[in-house]
């Protein structure tokens, strides 16, 4: 694990570009054990990436980084071990390694993301902390991102009925972001357990946060949305969650009121919809495995071109032409994809050329 917390700090090396230099070595150590030669040799690198490996290497104490990580109270782990959360190694764009301090998620345990709006209504807000309550009473843990409003809701109601939840940060784990969650912050890493794929250190920077909501729906069996906007976080993380195969669920709310379009929105391209939380957490609790409906993308053998397509369509009808104008691809190129990508069953043509997603 060593030589993969060295990886995980390169300067510039991105979590795709890991994956890619890991195509070429088995693992963290090899690829710390080649040659400066054998590095520049790797194919689909750029000199000033492989420049930066070279000079980390140089400078990189493994010991040293290894027991500052301890000394601090974070725990490391990386997809190459076993303690890795299964859930997450089939994902689209897994994280190379997580830092987290308390623990991971139970694997044995159903865990359901809760997330929403910042600024939540009261109605969100009493939802949401009802909600993770009710499920925490059935032993299903709550995962959610530490952000304001319906976040904290949700945390916050698990913790309230003794239940435990992970919040998913996008910054490094020894940062409370923000500031004014710091009592929650401790409260998660006593009963549960705050988690990210950036080193220590890391600021909350914005493109962190579309990036992190991959990893909450990933660690999820079911994501739920309670308040969100037209244009909100929360329905990047149910775009993440259908991608992954997950099952979706949105708290309706009154059609003008803005933090219930995205909700409404969600419901009208066939999220499933909460009418009663209580019930709802009983099925849940109630119901068998969840782990089946996980779809692995890599076994299924989607090409780039289908997934490009694949994500592209919803479950509402999307016209060829409109495929056309935001793939790039031509009309004969996008109608054979459009066929195999049907074939293996992931898009269905509802009326002639239009397309909806059927995973």
């Amino acid at each position: 694990m060593k030589y993969a917390l060295w990886l995980s700090n390169v300067p510039g090396i991105t979590n795709g570009k890991i994956h890619h230099l890991l195509e070429s070595c088995s693992c963290a150590r090899e690829l710390y054990g080649l040659s400066d030669q054998q590095l520049y040799n790797i194919e689909g690198m750029d000199a000033k990436d492989i420049e930066s490996l070279v000079e980390s290497r140089k400078n990189w104490n493994l010991e040293k980084a290894w027991n500052d990580l301890c000394e601090k109270g974070v725990s490391f782990v990386s997809i190459e071990q076993e303690g890795y959360p299964k859930r997450l190694r089939n994902i689209i764009d897994p994280p190379y390694a997580l830092y987290y301090k308390g623990k991971l998620p139970d694997p044995n345990k159903k865990s359901v993301a809760i997330v929403g709006a910042r600024g939540r209504s009261q109605y969100g807000s009493t939802a949401a902390s009802q909600l993770a309550g009710e499920l925490a009473g059935q032993g299903i843990e709550v995962i959610s991102g530490l952000a304001r409003g319906i976040d904290s809701d949700g945390h916050m109601g698990a913790l309230n009925a003794g239940g435990s939840t992970y919040g998913v940060l996008g910054c490094g784990v020894d940062i409370c972001y923000p500031r004014q969650n710091r009592y929650l912050y401790d409260k998660i890493c006593e009963k549960g357990g705050v988690i990210s794929e950036y080193p220590l250190g890391s600021e909350a920077i914005a493109w962190h946060f579309p990036e992190r909501n991959r990893i909450i729906s990933g660690l999820s069996d079911v994501v739920v949305v309670i308040e969100a906007r037209k244009k909100s976080g929360s329905l990047i993380t149910a775009d993440h969650a259908m991608e992954q195969g997950k099952d979706v669920y949105a708290l309706p709310g009154r059609i003008f009121d803005s933090l219930s379009e995205g909700c409404n929105h969600l419901i009208s391209q066939g999220a499933g919809i909460i009418t009663n939380i209580s019930e709802f957490a009983k099925g849940l609790g109630n119901s068998g495995d969840f782990s089946f409906r996980q779809t692995d993308f890599k076994k299924i053998l989607l090409e780039k071109d289908e997934l490009l397509v694949y994500s592209l369509l919803d479950f509402a009808p999307t016209g060829i032409g409109t495929l056309v104008e935001k793939s790039g691809f031509s009309l004969m190129e996008l109608l054979s994809i459009l066929e195999r990508t049907e074939q293996k069953g992931f898009i269905k043509e509802m009326i002639p050329n239009y397309y909806v997603r059927c995973l």
